[in-house]
């Protein structure tokens, strides 16, 4: 009761912070130019946008396998593939729930541990974060004084404002603040000490063991080249949804693929934050992107607005599939798996 009760509360805050964002984007903005924008959108391409997002999900499948082979286990590409696209769905309904949620499913149709699972998603995030922060530098160093003045007023100077709101001309808070973290390290060897004479302890290292084994699988791949060539085609796809987007728009339709490098890394920034799906981050920070390249709020708006639709709708459409064929397809596998 006491976990329902949890879970809902985390659903309404992120919500109210996702509404919040989605809108602080849309605020004194012109509403029915934004919906006339996008009623006159070239839809046709979002198509190809779906497939790409489709390619994507597919090779992401087929390198977390290669992740899971080393702790000596070769799950269905299919069931790989379907609980990354349910996990995705999760994130819908309460972010950073997708990745328990994957491993969840996988753990239950292919019997895999869900610590050592659990550590192959941690090894892939961490890649994934590396790879964003590596676009997102070359994507500024080759537009360095076009964008740099933009990273500073909307990433670096709104934490720099945070900061200072709190100990601008106040010591008392700098003593504040290190009489609490003194009494947190005090209280958390006590903690550890009482912990380390428990049963639950025990269980806690060997579940540790398992997540690490999970992690270390980076280290024992059979072919690590093919596992970046993976990562590459995944990036390059998530690249080719946001470019093909430009060609909905009148407005965008001659944008450069620099441009669409930097519309898919500040919008993967976006969906970083935890809200639901991105929504309102993902709106806003894309907006402000597009502003940079001389449109309007209106039309930062309109194209974000499409393009992030388009990616959820395509989750929403795989995840329900993916929800819907993963039973069948193990029923008939392990009907199979008795007849043989």
């Amino acid at each position: 009761m006491k976990g329902r009760l949890r879970s809902t509360i985390q659903i309404i805050i992120f919500l109210f912070i996702g509404g919040f964002l989605f809108w602080l984007a849309f605020r004194d903005q012109n509403l029915s130019e934004i919906k006339d924008s996008i009623a006159h959108s070239h839809y046709g391409w979002i198509l190809p946008v779906l497939i790409f997002a489709f390619l994507s999900n597919l090779s992401r499948s087929v390198r977390w396998n290669m992740l899971i082979h080393p702790i000596g286990y070769k799950p269905k590409t299919f069931n790989t593939f379907s609980a990354v696209l349910i996990g995705y769905f999760a994130n819908l309904l309460v972010p950073r729930l997708g990745e328990i949620t994957r491993c969840t499913v996988l753990n239950r149709y292919e019997k895999i541990p869900m610590q050592s699972l659990l550590g192959t998603v941690l090894a892939e995030r961490v890649i994934d974060v590396l790879t964003l922060l590596v676009i997102l530098a070359l994507v500024i160093m080759l537009q360095f004084e076009l964008l740099s003045a933009f990273v500073i007023r909307n990433l670096f100077n709104p934490l720099a404002d945070k900061i200072n709101s709190y100990f601008q001309h106040s010591t008392t808070a700098y003593i504040i603040a290190g009489a609490v973290f003194l009494v947190l390290i005090v209280v958390a060897w006590r903690v550890l000490l009482q912990f380390k004479s428990t049963k639950f302890y025990i269980k806690f290292l060997e579940l540790l063991r398992g997540f690490f084994e999970g992690f270390n699988t980076v280290r024992r791949l059979r072919s690590k080249w093919l596992f970046l060539a993976h990562t590459f085609f995944i990036w390059v796809c998530y690249i080719m949804m946001s470019y093909l987007c430009f060609f909905c728009f009148d407005f965008t339709a001659s944008f450069s693929f620099l441009k669409g490098v930097t519309a898919m890394v500040f919008g993967g920034i976006g969906f970083v934050v935890p809200v639901q799906g991105g929504i309102g981050a993902y709106h806003y920070i894309v907006r402000e992107t597009m502003m940079v390249y001389g449109l309007s709020e209106e039309q930062g708006l309109s194209f974000a607005t499409l393009c992030h639709g388009a990616q959820i709708g395509g989750i929403i459409v795989f995840g329900a599939l993916c929800f819907v064929l993963l039973p069948v397809f193990n029923r008939k596998k392990s009907e199979a798996d008795a007849t043989a």
